[in-house]
């Protein structure tokens, strides 16, 4: 009795660790060091910046075609006489 008792202890330990899914082993990877945890959510706060950053200045690029000083041909050129 003992034993039957044991072994399924061991198959419903097995199993928590063995399945879990995503959300279980995102937890495992990243959260279960603090230092692995920090550096994620750095690198993804940076990561996260740039790609805003990169996004909101094509948007703007955008609905200021012809208005930027770029778009202006012959700024700071001399006239001919």
């Amino acid at each position: 009795m003992a034993a039957a008792a044991a072994a399924a202890a061991a198959t419903a330990s097995a199993a928590r660790r063995g399945g879990g899914g995503l959300w279980e082993g995102l937890y495992r990877v990243l959260m279960r060091r603090n230092s692995v945890y920090v550096t994620f959510i750095v690198a993804g706060a940076f990561v996260g910046e740039r790609v805003v950053d990169y996004g909101v200045h094509r948007l703007w690029e955008y609905n200021n075609v012809g208005k930027r000083y770029e778009d202006i041909p012959v700024l700071g050129q001399r006239q001919s006489e």
